[in-house]
């Protein structure tokens, strides 16, 4: 423990600019400076360690003399700005000088303008503010572990830059914004912001653009959000990502939707809640009456908050008297509930975070947390960095995290589940497996064994075009390390092999010892911030709340006791299934909250002829998306910063959600839509507060009764997989491999992101990146427009060569509305978890015109 941390722990306030918890301390700004009365020495007291018989003196009048002549050297060098700049109350050198009594400043002045000019729209830089703290680098180096900034220069001219003082836009810059946040003065400034200014109101909440739950502040002025901070605490260390700093414009998009809308003669009018609602229920209740309850369906949100779900599972199943309700998450994850459900009785990453970095060794398969979860990221990279884990990366596609790779395996597209199961057989055959951990905890092991048998090394290396060297030395590394630990993402769960590669992949941590213990688990990544919640709250079609079956008798009445109703006891429809029954006429009426499966399902013009032809469509949503455009009745809902809540991260920690500002003109939060319009179809939910719901959820969850990370004797079962080649389309008229995913700067399926008005103007239009192979073959060359087309549809985009792809293969991300790629898919299925192939296709090019 430092001097500067005892303080801190004893309520003793020191000074300080370049100090933060979350930050390696290297005694920059020199403010802290204590005297140790012992020796007489003036020491910066964040890196002077605490010893037994030291005296120290916090405010001696020598460290107060010596303290004042530093400030007054910075503001020497500083300019007289504080009154247009954006920083105002919120800078630490200002208030640092003003809890000093500085005013006038007697020492000679060296000022140096540095404004650089950037045309990024996120992050501004005027080093003339600059106190050399290095809380930037530190923040870049230490916690992103990006390596964009580093000091250039000496002396008087040392600086912080990028490499050959580049703008940030040409540098490994991410625009995370940390350096933002880090930053003590005004030297580091958010660009574009809506108000330049300090601001009273500032509301801790929860991020809402992907799965990881960071922690932030919401900063208010007149009902307006006009900055985001990150939180010290939280998943996040006081970090975050461009989407998280900069993604919050779409709250205040003029696209959003303030009025309920009714469908008359073809076109959308505004109506009076009242009106809407009553119109919602009688509909809803007709078709309930004239063609049964199984005739209606609902899809729910993995957006939407865990109370707002376990809501709307009650209304589907209480009020419309129907299984039929499944949420977002259906699209990317259920594979990996289903198969660490059926395996190890967890529905979710077995660890948290934190453990990540505790890891010896990582495998990623399936994956791009960089771009699609940052913060796990910025976590393996540090674990890599500074722990020194081995990181073993399964990726086709070049990344990020290929730089940090101990091993990186690029497999064919669709062989995961080969690859995986020839890394255990190595385990088994050389006998690298943690015996008793297989002998106390797990069965069927016998079983996975004999299923192991065809899987040599020369059969992995001929399927997946992985070397047997690489696959061997892949398992040693495993299953030799203390503790190692698997992530996995939509790369695996998105295939129509997806459940039984993520058994596959519990197969190999638990042959190896790494299930139940720090430093060792499963993470199992979300795209959405409550995918995991919404599952647990119950918003399934097989499961009620806490993953209890519809088909369990006593978990029924148990409900239907709470509830006071009846509930139905058949599973009901997964997502898909219902867009294929509401195309046979068999669902008539669906009520859609915070979902827009008209871009974001398979077989788009299939899915939109679905929706068209329903008796009753209700949609409710922020903006008019392209499923809105097909409703009957629209009900225009708050966002995540305008009401009360909570969400659960891929971890399972369960986050506040706090409103923030005032719901946009008549917008209503999604639980109070719901409560209402059980109302109107003469089913009143009895609640008088969101409290009450979040009490009964708690108490009807079990898991969220006592939620941990680590379970010392969780059980296991082996499940043997096998890999089954798939079906392939002609490579003569197919000849290219699409990748589809997700990317840094766009979220989602671009519903919000493409409304985030500086992520938009950063990244605005569809692109597909082509292998520099391939795009030169074709005569494709930077910016072409190109169609991609596949057996059942196509899309165009701008083309993007590039060497991170191996030939044959192509990128194309999921979040640009423009350019759906549900377009290329046709609607083929995980057989256990109803997932639909999502990942990969196959396509050709045609080049429509040349750039220039």
């Amino acid at each position: 423990m430092t001097v500067l941390e005892l303080a801190q722990e004893s309520g003793v306030n020191i000074p300080t600019l370049c100090h933060d918890p979350n930050l390696t301390p290297v005694g920059a700004c020199r403010i802290c400076l204590v005297e140790n009365e012992g020796s007489g020495a003036l020491v910066a007291s964040c890196v002077t360690p605490i010893a037994p018989g030291m005296v120290i003196n916090t405010a001696s009048p020598r460290v107060l003399e010596h303290r004042k002549v530093i400030v007054k050297l910075m503001l020497a060098s500083h300019p007289d700005s504080c009154l247009v700049c954006d920083k105002g109350n919120r800078c630490e050198l200002r208030q640092i000088a003003a809890d000093m009594g500085i005013g006038l400043v007697e020492f000679q002045r060296i000022l140096q303008p540095r404004t650089i000019e950037e045309v990024n729209p996120f992050i501004v830089r005027d080093l003339s503010k600059c106190i050399l703290c290095a809380k930037c680098i530190r923040a870049d180096q230490e916690l992103v572990v990006e390596g964009a900034i580093d000091y250039i220069n000496r002396g008087f001219t040392s600086k912080p830059a990028t490499l050959d003082d580049m703008p940030l836009e040409k540098s490994e810059c991410t625009f995370c914004g940390t350096c933002v946040a880090f930053c003590p003065t005004g030297a580091l400034m958010e660009k574009e912001s809506s108000y330049q200014g300090t601001t009273a109101t500032s509301i801790p909440t929860t991020c809402s653009l992907c799965g990881c739950g960071c922690s932030i502040y919401l900063e208010v002025k007149d009902n307006h959000i006009v900055r985001v901070r990150p939180a010290k605490e939280g998943v996040n260390h006081g970090a975050l990502c461009v989407k998280g700093s900069y993604g919050y414009d779409f709250v205040h998009n003029s696209e959003r939707l303030t009025r309920p809308l009714t469908r008359v003669n073809g076109s959308f009018e505004e109506v009076s809640w009242e009106q809407a609602l009553d119109l919602v229920a009688t509909k809803l209740g007709r078709i309930k009456e004239a063609h049964s309850p199984s005739s209606l369906a609902v899809l729910g949100s993995s957006k939407c908050t865990n109370e707002e779900n376990y809501l709307l599972q009650r209304f589907t199943r209480g009020v419309l008297g129907t299984n039929n309700i499944d949420n977002g998450s259906r699209l990317y994850s259920s594979a990996s509930r289903v198969g660490l459900g059926w395996t190890l009785g967890s529905y979710g990453a077995t660890n948290s975070l934190d453990d990540l970095e505790r890891s010896d060794v990582i495998l990623i398969i399936g994956a791009n947390p960089t771009s699609s979860a940052p913060i796990v990221g910025y976590a393996i990279k540090r674990a890599v960095r500074y722990k020194g884990a081995k990181l073993l990366l399964v990726d086709p596609q070049q990344t990020k995290l290929s730089s940090f790779a101990h091993l990186w395996l690029r497999p064919k597209i669709g062989t995961d589940l080969v690859l995986i199961n020839g890394l255990a057989k190595v385990i088994v055959d050389e006998g690298l497996l943690d015996e008793e951990s297989i002998t106390r905890r797990t069965d069927n092991f016998e079983a996975l064994s004999k299923s192991l048998e065809v899987y040599t090394l020369e059969y992995v290396e001929k399927m997946s075009g992985v070397s047997s060297q690489e696959v061997r030395r892949t398992a040693r590394l495993f299953a030799e390390a203390n503790q190692a630990s698997i992530v996995c993402g939509n790369g695996i769960t998105q295939h129509v092999t997806g459940t039984d590669s993520v058994m596959a992949l519990v197969n190999l941590a638990i042959l190896t010892g790494n299930i139940g213990r720090r430093g060792a688990g499963i993470y199992t990544l979300q795209r959405d911030s409550n995918g995991q919640g919404a599952c647990d709250m119950g918003a399934l079609p097989d499961f009620l709340p806490g993953y209890q079956s519809v088909e369990d008798a006593q978990a029924r009445k148990n409900f239907a006791e709470r509830w006071g109703v009846e509930l139905p006891t058949d599973i009901g429809l997964t997502a898909i299934e219902m867009i294929e029954q509401a195309k046979e006429a068999k669902i008539k009426g669906m009520y859609i909250v915070g979902e827009n499966p008209a871009l974001s399902f398979p077989q788009l013009s299939l899915v939109k002829d679905a929706l068209v032809g329903l008796d009753c469509l209700v949609v409710q949503d922020m903006f008019l998306t392209e499923t809105a455009k097909l409703a009957t009745v629209i009900l225009p809902a708050a966002s995540f910063a305008e009401k009360e809540g909570t969400f659960t991260n891929f971890e399972g920690r369960v986050q506040k959600v706090r409103q923030a500002i005032k719901p946009l003109g008549d917008s209503l939060p999604d639980w109070e839509i719901i409560l209402r319009l059980a109302n109107k179809m003469g089913c009143p939910m009895p609640y008088s507060s969101l409290q009450e719901v979040m009490d009964e959820s708690k108490e009807m969850v079990p898991l969220y009764q006592s939620i941990g990370y680590v379970d010392s004797e969780i059980k296991g079962r082996f499940s043997p997989v096998q890999y089954v080649p798939q079906a392939e389309i002609s490579k003569d008229e197919y000849p290219l491999t699409l990748l589809t995913g997700t990317i840094l700067y766009q979220f989602g399926t671009g519903s919000r992101s493409s409304r985030a008005l500086r992520l938009k103007k950063f990244q605005h239009e569809a692109f597909v990146e082509v292998s520099q192979v391939d795009a030169q073959r074709l005569g494709i060359t930077q910016d072409d427009e190109i169609k991609v087309i596949s057996s059942v549809g196509w899309v165009t985009a701008k083309a993007r060569p590039t060497n991170t792809l191996p030939e044959g293969i192509l990128f194309m991300p999921i979040s640009f509305p423009a350019s759906p790629v549900g377009k290329l898919f046709s609607i083929v299925l995980d057989s256990q978890a109803k997932t639909p192939s999502l990942k990969t296709c196959a396509v050709k090019l045609e080049r429509i015109n040349s750039h220039g």
